[in-house]
């Protein structure tokens, strides 16, 4: 009988965790307890409710058996729990990004973040309402039949597509932080100042030479010259290890060597988690991504003693003058 390699689910496993941490927070379980609270009054979430929900929906869900709150966020819920701001995001399919860092609501992470309200978005809570019931409205109107499993089953949706979102940022941070311990690692006989995500020291020349981690480009390095500086190198890191994928990444980090270019910079290198260097997909990498000069594969690089280890570190030694350890 064949075998198969057994597959980790390691991913699922990781949005369980993070999924039970967030019910009593954000999801149903949250509304319900705040709704449960001995000192709730529903007479004032009536009243709210017919301020800024929309009547022919709020009738319609109440055909469902739904209290409006389920759907309609008020001013009063808030108020009792600002955590459920994150409960109504996810209901209506808003990503923390498109909801947060693209528009105006930026203000009001901290209900989300910390359940709190600051004093001074208190008199912005019925506008964050009416505008989000407007939206809940239209979500209503298109949903037949609408059950409490349906509600759950949207905000799992929006859910999933964070975590895995979130998942990618961790895993790119996580290539980051490699390869600045890398780098510290092979700059060590030059006793380099670090500060921060900067490594600064002085080459065989005694020249100055920068190590900046930031973004677009994800590392830049430059020389301090007596007149100028000049760059040396920008560095795109992209450290997600799914193959599909790694085309859009390519074209992600064109975008940012073309950036690069306009500043300065000549040497233009990318540090996947995917091998490229084959040639049939080395040809369709230089596709994706014309700017680059070298293509690196992160797990070779960190071994020194692979030949792509060995390579990386000439490279980078030559062109910032100074030699490599490690």
């Amino acid at each position: 009988m064949s075998s198969f390699p057994v597959l980790k689910p390691d991913l699922q496993v990781s949005l369980y965790s993070r999924l039970q941490a967030l019910r009593d927070r954000y999801l149903l379980e949250s509304l319900k307890k705040t709704v449960d609270a001995e000192d709730f009054d529903l007479k004032t979430v009536d009243s709210e409710l017919a301020k800024y929900a929309d009547g022919k929906n709020l009738k319609r869900i109440a055909g469902f058996g739904l209290r409006g709150e389920v759907f309609f966020p008020v001013p009063y819920v808030l108020g009792r729990n600002p955590f459920l701001l994150g409960y109504y995001r996810l209901l209506l399919g808003f990503s923390r990004k498109a909801f947060y860092e693209q528009g105006p609501f930026k203000r009001f992470d901290t209900l989300e973040d910390r359940g709190k309200i600051k004093d001074t978005l208190e008199s912005q809570l019925p506008a964050l309402c009416v505008s989000l019931s407007k939206s809940a409205s239209m979500v209503a109107e298109w949903i037949n039949p609408i059950s409490i499993g349906i509600v759950n089953e949207l905000q799992m949706l929006t859910l999933g597509a964070q975590f895995r979102g979130s998942g990618n940022v961790r895993l790119g941070q996580e290539a980051i932080d490699q390869f600045f311990n890398l780098l510290t690692v092979m700059l060590e006989p030059y006793k380099p100042a670090i500060k921060g995500r900067k490594i600064t020291l002085k080459n065989d020349s005694t020249l100055p030479v920068e190590v900046r981690f930031g973004s677009d480009p994800d590392v830049s390095i430059t020389q301090q010259m007596k007149s100028q500086q000049r760059k040396l190198v920008a560095i795109e890191i992209k450290g997600g290890a799914d193959v599909s994928n790694v085309w859009n990444r390519l074209g992600e980090a064109e975008k940012s060597h073309q950036t690069a270019r306009r500043q300065g910079f000549n040497e233009l290198w990318t540090v996947l988690r995917v091998d490229v260097t084959d040639a049939r997909n080395l040809k369709k990498a230089r596709e994706k991504s014309p700017s680059t000069t070298h293509f690196f594969f992160l797990d070779r690089i960190l071994d020194g003693t692979t030949e792509e280890g060995k390579t990386f570190r000439q490279l980078l030694g030559s062109i910032i003058g100074a030699t490599m350890a490690g």
